[in-house]
């Protein structure tokens, strides 16, 4: 077992066990609850990929999230109720690039962990209750459609890109989802849920011997078959596929999104460095302390709802900034204006400091929230980055790298509107 030194002064224990499954276990003394991720690398970008052998594979949008759902089935008892037993609450979500099963308790956490690798290793499928889930999730996805919020967004990213599949909805269409089969749901999973294509991150006050013991057993009933699988993304245009969308919907005031596409992908350390270069820039244009938010305001253009954040992995990489607000073409012009302002001054090394020193104290607050420890070290394991390294490469990220990131990030010809109003 690995141990390394994090920035508060705990140890991180880090083992990979024979069958290729890395486990991360954060002993977090004084914690009542103890909190448990187990996460595949499998996500809603994962309709098309090349299997050793078999050539390329085209599934249905949608299947990561399905067989998400789906891993909840129980013949018997359901995996709700025996984690209520343990007084364990358990929930999963599909992301573009993962999904994560999940618990946290304050008792028996031996107990809930085994339960927690049992269901994900134990899937049961029929054509009963496939036909029934597909019901289920075609309501959640009309659901999400009357969502001003997720309506806005995926706009947005229709808006930015031509075939790239982070378009879509991580619960895919209701015409794709309609495709998915008892066979193509055993198919992905024995596919990508492998031990070696997956991770486990505990956090808590938990006895790391023990957890890698009961993990380890665990493992060793575990009936897979290793296959090597190779994602596939489309041909992306660097180009935006239309500059602007608006739609209407049933709300109070209009709502404006803009957005800027970035075609170069970066990895490991690099990508490290660009999600926290582009933190930094983001909050000098939308801290509430900044001027650029308070100017806009002030003038009435946005109000508390006004968001701006980076999204980057090694599959994907843009920007969106918005708010509710009565002048969308307004907000728009005043809003690039800001940015291309700061683009042109670009950021001085005081600014630079002061955005370093706000990243990493949320950075160790962060270490009081178990779920966010966890998620994030599995999260930045599956991007080839490391959590730990955060403070590293913040203190190495320069104000002069910074500005280059700036001047690459908010190209006009790579920028989209989405605009919603209300009904007429």
């Amino acid at each position: 077992m690995q141990l390394f030194k994090t920035i508060t002064n705990d140890t991180l224990h880090c083992v990979k066990l024979a069958n290729g499954l890395p486990i991360m276990i954060l002993p977090r003394k004084g914690f009542q609850k103890k909190y448990a991720v187990f996460a595949v690398r499998y996500g809603s970008l994962d309709s098309q990929f090349e299997v050793a052998g078999k050539g390329v594979v085209k599934v249905p949008d949608g299947i990561a999230h399905f067989l998400e759902h789906k891993l909840f089935e129980d013949e018997a008892v359901p995996v709700f109720e025996r984690f209520a037993k343990f007084g364990a609450s358990v929930n999963a979500y599909t992301s573009y690039t993962m999904t994560a099963y999940l618990f946290s308790t304050i008792d028996f956490f031996p107990e809930a962990l085994r339960e927690l690798l049992h269901f994900v290793q134990n899937p049961y499928l029929t054509e009963e209750n496939v036909a029934k889930e597909r019901g289920i999730i075609e309501q959640e996805l009309r659901m999400y459609e009357d969502h001003p919020g997720r309506r806005i967004y995926r706009n947005l990213l229709n808006a930015l890109y031509h075939r790239h599949p982070i378009r879509l909805d991580v619960g895919g269409t209701v015409e794709s989802i309609r495709d998915i089969t008892v066979e193509l749901l055993w198919e992905c999973y024995n596919l990508f849920y492998q031990p070696a294509n997956m991770a486990l991150a505990v956090a808590g006050d938990v006895d790391p011997t023990e957890v890698a013991d009961i993990v380890g057993l665990k493992m060793e009933e575990w009936k897979y078959q290793r296959q090597e699988v190779k994602p596939i993304l489309p041909d992306e245009p660097d180009q935006v596929s239309q500059p602007c969308v608006e739609q209407r919907m049933v709300i109070s005031r209009p709502r404006y999104y803009l957005g800027f596409k970035q075609t170069e992908y970066c990895t490991g350390k690099a990508l490290l460095k660009q999600q926290l270069a582009m933190n930094m820039i983001w909050r000098s244009l939308a801290a509430k302390s900044s001027s650029v938010f308070a100017g806009l305001y002030d003038s009435g253009l946005i109000n508390d709802s006004f968001e701006a954040s980076f999204h980057g992995a090694p599959q994907y990489a843009f920007s969106v900034a918005g708010s509710e607000t009565d002048d969308p073409q307004r907000l728009d012009r005043e809003l690039r204006e800001a940015i291309t302002r700061l683009t042109k001054s670009r950021l001085s090394p005081e600014e630079a400091d002061r955005m370093k020193r706000h990243i990493l104290g949320n950075y160790l607050a962060a270490f009081n929230s178990l779920d966010y420890l966890a998620n994030g070290m599995i999260a930045h394991l599956f991007n080839g980055t490391d959590f730990l390294q955060i403070p590293e490469a913040l203190d190495s990220l320069t104000v002069d790298e910074v500005n280059l990131y700036l001047s690459e990030a908010f190209k006009p010809e790579q920028s989209a509107v989405s605009i919603l109003l209300p009904e007429q």
